[in-house]
């Protein structure tokens, strides 16, 4: 068995120039506004962010701004398939939308929030369920990161291919 190294030019000292910064991405969606100005039905999707190709989507979440009218519930993740699932909750699972705050980190799916990778675009989704609300006003956010590539070239030489080191 042989190690080969293919890390191509560089080291491990410091990040390159061309690195990529994540960023943070945020929508405030009025429900009351939705629908014609009639709110939202019990369990409809509300497509709050767009994330574009080959970005990492390291966390979302939502914080109510005014309160949802009673009994509403949000889940914020995806309920596309770019991820090779769908997962309406993937980030926040049915948070209480019926008082000012931000959803924390108990309502999280499985406490443990993914990071998701999306090949192709798509939305970060917000349901609400429980029931209608006619009222209502919610900030969803992300933090994201791109993740195409920045040189997709082979610049590795024969011999660092066929030779172990």
């Amino acid at each position: 068995m042989a190690t080969y190294n293919v890390t191509g030019v560089g080291g491990t000292t410091g990040h390159p120039s061309n690195g990529r910064t994540p960023y943070l991405i945020e929508n405030t969606i009025d429900v009351s506004a939705v629908n014609g100005d009639s709110g939202a039905a019990q369990n409809d999707v509300l497509k709050c962010i767009d994330v574009p190709a080959e970005t990492l989507i390291m966390a979302a979440g939502v914080e109510v701004l005014t309160a949802c009218s009673s009994s509403v519930v949000i889940d914020i993740g995806i309920t596309g398939s770019t991820v090779g699932f769908s997962d309406a909750d993937a980030f926040i699972d049915a948070y209480d939308a019926t008082s000012a705050s931000y959803a924390g980190r108990d309502t999280q799916d499985n406490n443990t929030a993914p990071m998701l990778t999306c090949k192709v675009a798509d939305t970060i989704d917000a349901l609400l369920a429980g029931g209608v609300s006619t009222v209502g006003k919610i900030r969803v956010w992300a933090i994201l990161c791109d993740i195409s590539g920045v040189d997709e070239t082979d610049r590795q030489s024969d011999a660092q291919h066929d030779t172990g080191s």
